[in-house]
């Protein structure tokens, strides 16, 4: 007899905690990432019930770190585009997640994190405190923490809202701008039992549709291109969404738009395309009348380059003038909310009626980009050749051979370390960089994630060695290894951190701390073995020295990852470039 069977039970239905996997079942929710604690019996007796019965829930992971679990979840769906969920252990596993949170919420990545409360009641209820910690992990207010950085937070009050709640989670999640949304869920609740006609008055929630910028806007932006005699174009991350992508290489083709990807987040043109001009954007900027920014937080430093006086400039995006940011105050002669994809669509159908006079303006351009590009593309392959001869390991020559093993379909995953200028990128979804918000240790889970989401295609993590160190290396081995997720890591191990050094040098430029034998703050030094590390989780490890030995240690790791199925780090001995993407 089951427990629902027995005299007293006819009128009980599932608990609080089966409903809401199945809510998260039917959202179309995959994986659930979490990091147990005390307050999550309800769910472990759920997710044991739905396997016993056959019952279609997410698949539960244990993810040995927080920060890993919200990487893992970023990187799945910056892959696949579905967002995923996130279960932790109350206030601190809330705690440790904040670093990749931020990175999701500037990122504009859709997940739902969920996690525990405390009991909050002594005896009585199902779930009430039990152990000694119940007391001395209750906060005041537990979603403060994260209250800015997330779109919505709620606490689960009632077991009948759970349907509801988890529907307004994902709605608000997947609503432009998109981002992360926080649900807590307080043991007594999860393991309340909810009427056995539950569910009956229960409806979906959709998200809110992009929206589309006005007709009036797209065409005052398009007398703007049509009088321009050399427009340029920045972006980061136009490629969130591959249509937009399409849509940006249809548009700078046909009129002569030359695109800069500045400090790219995601793929956003092909390299090989004509009017793909590289990552900096200073030399468009000195000339351009002018400049459309189209999702890209930081379209130029104003300490470095700016926009000629008279520029006309334009921002196109689901928050063009992202609000979220406490202060930014890049100009912006008109400013248009909407779907970037769709934005671009109708930018290019407004110039198509401008007739000849912008026919004579693009057919001009075109041989003056063209030789602009060639000097541009001569420049990086000599520099390649000039780093190549540096010892130790220059980044761009490392970064050249993870060119040439990850293949047109291969997902790179860039943390400070390969310098994209030196690689060549041809599809859409192949190439991802760590957010604006800086929270180090991204990279390694996010790889993760990435290959959760195409276990068929090649992931390759390209990290620093303070990154490394962040991105909690023995949990990320270990997930590699317990789910059958091989990836190669590239280490680019200069022994310090190079962000630190760079800002320092550009604030500083003759200043002390450059003439210093060690820079203070800077060095990671005596650098840990980190191919040992990997081998812990039965993966392949190789430290390289010189540029020699490069191509046959990518040679032997990719047969591990390839051929023996099996994770592989390579711990590249590394300079500090003279050019870095950041």
């Amino acid at each position: 007899m089951t427990e629902r069977s027995k005299p007293g039970h006819d009128n009980i239905g599932p608990t609080v905690a089966e409903a809401y996997l199945r809510h998260l079942g039917e959202r179309g929710i995959e994986y659930i990432l979490a990091n147990a604690g005390t307050d999550f019996p309800p769910i472990i007796e759920a997710l044991t019930r739905a396997a016993e019965e056959a019952t279609p829930t997410p698949k539960a992971l244990a993810i040995p770190h927080e920060n890993l679990a919200i990487a893992m979840a970023h990187g799945h769906t910056m892959v696949s585009g579905r967002p995923q969920t996130v279960m932790l252990h109350v206030n601190v596993g809330t705690a440790n997640a904040i670093c990749g949170l931020l990175n999701a919420a500037r990122e504009r990545i859709p997940m739902m994190v969920a996690t525990g409360r405390t009991p909050f009641t002594d005896a009585g209820h199902e779930g009430s405190r039990s152990l000694y910690i119940h007391w001395g992990q209750e906060m005041f207010d537990q979603a403060a923490m994260l209250r800015e950085i997330v779109k919505w937070d709620y606490e689960l009050k009632l077991p009948d809202q759970v349907g509801q709640a988890v529907e307004r989670a994902f709605a608000l999640a997947e609503s432009e701008p998109k981002g992360p949304v926080y649900l807590t869920l307080p043991r007594e609740t999860l393991a309340a039992h909810l009427p056995a006609d539950y569910g009956k008055a229960h409806r979906a929630q959709a998200s809110a549709r992009p929206a589309a910028p006005e007709k009036d806007a797209i065409a005052e932006a398009a007398t703007l291109l049509a009088k321009a005699e050399r427009p340029v174009i920045i972006t980061s991350s136009v490629g969130r969404d591959f249509g937009a992508v399409r849509a940006l290489e249809s548009i700078a083709e046909r009129f002569a738009l030359p695109v800069v990807c500045h400090i790219p987040k995601t793929y956003c043109l092909s390299t090989a395309h004509k009017m793909h001009f590289g990552f900096d954007p200073a030399p468009f900027l000195a000339e351009a009348d002018v400049v459309i920014v189209i999702e890209c937080d930081v379209p130029w430093v104003p300490s470095r380059a700016a926009p000629r006086a008279d520029a006309r400039i334009v921002h196109i995006g689901a928050d063009p003038l992202f609000g979220r940011y406490p202060m930014r105050t890049f100009p912006a002669d008109l400013a248009l909310t909407g779907d970037a994809r769709t934005a671009l669509e109708m930018l290019e159908s407004a110039l198509e009626v401008k007739g000849a006079v912008l026919k004579s303006k693009v057919d001009a351009r075109r041989p003056r980009l063209a030789a602009k590009r060639k000097a541009m593309r001569e420049k990086i392959e000599e520099d390649l050749t000039r780093f190549s001869r540096e010892t130790p390991i220059h980044p761009a020559a490392v970064s050249r051979a993870i060119d040439r093993v990850r293949g047109e379909d291969g997902i790179l995953v860039n943390e400070l370390g390969v310098l994209v200028d030196f690689m060549h990128f041809t599809k859409p979804g192949t190439y991802f960089s760590s957010s604006s918000a800086g929270g180090l240790g991204w990279g390694l889970g996010a790889a993760l994630g990435a290959k959760l989401a195409s276990p068929e295609r090649l992931v390759i993590a390209a990290i620093g060695d303070g990154s490394y160190m962040f991105g909690n290396p023995t949990p990320a081995h270990y997930i590699s290894r317990a789910h059958d997720l091989p990836i190669l890591y590239v280490v680019m191990n200069n022994a310090g951190w190079a962000a630190v050094r760079k800002a320092t040098e550009t604030m500083y430029p003759d200043g002390r701390s450059l003439r210093a034998n060690r820079m203070p703050l800077s060095t990671l030094e005596p650098s840990p073995a980190f191919e040992k590390v990997v081998e812990a989780s039965g993966g392949y490890g190789e430290r390289v020295e010189t540029l020699e030995d490069l191509a046959p240690a990518f040679e032997r790791a990719m047969h591990a990852i390839k051929v023996e199925k099996r994770q592989a780090l390579l711990n590249v001995n590394c300079g500090v470039p003279a050019v870095r993407n950041f």
